[in-house]
């Protein structure tokens, strides 16, 4: 039996030797301004969500922001190198106007919110588990559908947003969707049972939310189809990792901002003040 994470699929197709490195080999990791940053973001999108308390969360964002290993910890707020067009000043900037234009937002939002941060584990496939953890789970009213919804939000910093076309198929939505509708899924709220009963016929959705210029896009339906897609993709994934088989991704894209660039003989990344 395997168990991979939702984030698993996601690396696994950018590039399966990326997946040994981290998963197998635990390598180092080397990471840019713009996923500090956006982790910093994540921790006080959640806590303006639960507090409500818009100037308390503006002045967290200035403490973390200045010293993010000291609230994020070594391994996710060391900040090795800026992007092209990135600085530690440009995203000092950046972080109060994201935060007061998702305020504007959510602040009126009539979402019946069930967890944050819920941490989920399920069966999938011949014999494996698929562990993750979703930002928000929520029941909201879709007007599209004139029904209510079942709704997994994952929050996202990166600089472009994704075509609907990609969100469509991505495995990472399809993989939130599979899991809602397992009884395990439900196991650790509050009596999650009764909730999975009372929940299991809506439809289910999810929502890219883009934060760099607060706009929450539609990641579609699922369908038995997709789910046997998703499927198929964990039972081989399980099959390469028992026959050590990572065949790496070798396209430019994939390669230029990868966190294990020097593992396999590229030059580092030019810091960009």
């Amino acid at each position: 039996m395997s168990t991979f994470r939702q984030s698993d699929l996601k690396l696994w197709a950018r590039c399966p030797l990326a997946w040994r490195y981290q998963n197998v080999d635990g390598l180092p990791r080397t990471q840019g301004g713009s996923a500090v940053f956006g982790s910093v973001l994540h921790e006080l999108v959640l806590y303006l969500e639960t507090t409500k308390d818009f100037q308390g969360t503006l002045e967290r964002f200035q403490k973390m922001w200045l010293d993010p290993v000291a609230h994020l910890g070594e391994e996710k707020g060391r900040i090795d190198y800026y992007e092209r067009g990135r600085s530690w000043r440009k995203f000092n900037d950046m972080g109060p106007q994201i935060l007061n234009d998702w305020w504007a937002l959510i602040r009126w939002e009539s979402d019946v919110v069930l967890a944050r941060e819920y941490e989920f584990d399920v069966p999938i496939g011949d014999g494996h588990r698929l562990h993750g953890t979703v930002d928000k789970l929520a029941v909201r009213y879709m007007a599209s559908l004139d029904s209510q919804v079942v709704l997994v939000s994952d929050y996202k910093t990166a600089g472009k947003r994704p075509t609907y076309e990609y969100l469509e198929d991505d495995l990472q939505f399809t993989a939130y969707s599979f899991a809602t509708l397992q009884p395990e899924f439900w196991a650790n709220l509050p009596d999650g049972p009764a909730l999975f009963e009372r929940l299991k016929n809506l439809p289910r959705r999810g929502e890219w939310v883009h934060l760099q210029d607060v706009h929450r896009m539609d990641a579609g339906p699922r369908d038995q189809h997709q789910y046997n897609r998703l499927i198929y993709a964990v039972n081989a994934m399980a099959q390469s990792v028992a026959l050590r088989i990572f065949v790496p991704d070798i396209s430019g894209a994939t390669c230029r901002y990868c966190e294990f660039r020097k593992r396999c003989g590229l030059p580092d990344i030019p810091e960009v003040a």
